[in-house]
């Protein structure tokens, strides 16, 4: 028996080498506990076991299909039992939302491919954003990251990040199994694309009449402090309870720095003074 996949088997991802192999030794001793689904005379649903019964050297048990909605019946029977995180749910509803219109002479309800972006995000239960991210992966992203995704590995907002990379970057940083390894890595290569090799820090006054670029530079900056931070290892709430706490927004050097006429800066003018030597006076 030579059974071809269906593509909406292919939605989902494959099964990694452990459980595979789980599958198999259990095939092997028990015998193949579930039928393998079959729709237009290919594979629904039940492609690992129809490869662990070929491995085994199992005849394959078969079942037609006799439901009306073949991608509602492969989601349910495979997102809840094969516990797929909200990163592999997303790219599941991004594949199916670009899936191909049922080809000519072997779909017979050609309506059920054309699912929309809506309708994937509410299948997988995940967000319109999760599947538009999902997507963007998936057309920028190397073949390596897209895979490391559908397993579960890289979340898909780190994803996100990577794929804003080179493939060649994309590549190496995907391999990168210790998460915090792999996020100091990305935070470097984000900062060499960017040209934010060597930050140099400004010395030049930014007068008052810079209304506009006195917010993208600052941010820039800033940024670029934040990165170098946290390949330091400084944790992101670290960084933040420190410049709540015992930075003195009032210091004349922000006003002198940045223009006094910046309302931003008298507003931190005004924030209550939460250092140390501020709660010992109060």
């Amino acid at each position: 028996m030579n059974l071809e996949y269906h593509e909406l088997c292919l939605m989902l991802p494959d099964m990694n080498g452990e459980a595979f192999s789980a599958l198999v030794e259990d095939i092997r001793q028990h015998g193949q506990r579930r039928e393998i689904v079959l729709y237009e005379g290919r594979i629904l649903d039940g492609r690992h076991r129809y490869r662990a019964c070929i491995e085994c050297g199992v005849k394959p048990r078969t079942v037609e299909f006799d439901g009306k909605d073949p991608v509602a019946f492969v989601v349910s029977e495979n997102v809840a039992r094969r516990h797929l995180s909200e990163s592999q749910r997303g790219m599941v509803a991004a594949k199916l939302a670009n899936l191909e219109v049922g080809r000519p002479g072997k779909s017979a309800n050609l309506h059920l491919f054309g699912v929309k972006l809506e309708q994937a995000a509410d299948l997988l239960a995940v967000s319109r954003r999760m599947v538009a991210k999902a997507s963007d992966v998936k057309k920028n992203g190397s073949p390596s990251l897209v895979q490391q995704v559908e397993a579960g590995k890289i979340s898909m907002n780190e994803a996100e990040k990577i794929a804003s990379l080179g493939p060649k970057s994309q590549d190496r940083i995907a391999k990168i199994e210790d998460k915090r390894a792999r996020k100091n890595e990305l935070a470097k290569a984000l900062n060499i694309s960017q040209g934010r090799k060597n930050p140099s820090p400004r010395t030049d006054f930014i007068e008052p009449k810079e209304q506009c670029g006195w917010v993208s530079t600052f941010m820039a900056r800033f940024e670029s402090l934040v990165l170098v931070l946290t390949e330091a290892g400084v944790e992101p709430e670290t960084l933040s309870s420190r410049l709540v706490d015992e930075v003195n927004w009032s210091d004349r050097r922000f006003n002198v720095r940045f223009g006094s006429a910046h309302p931003w800066f008298h507003a931190l003018g005004n924030l209550p003074d939460r250092t140390s030597e501020g709660r010992r006076s109060a």
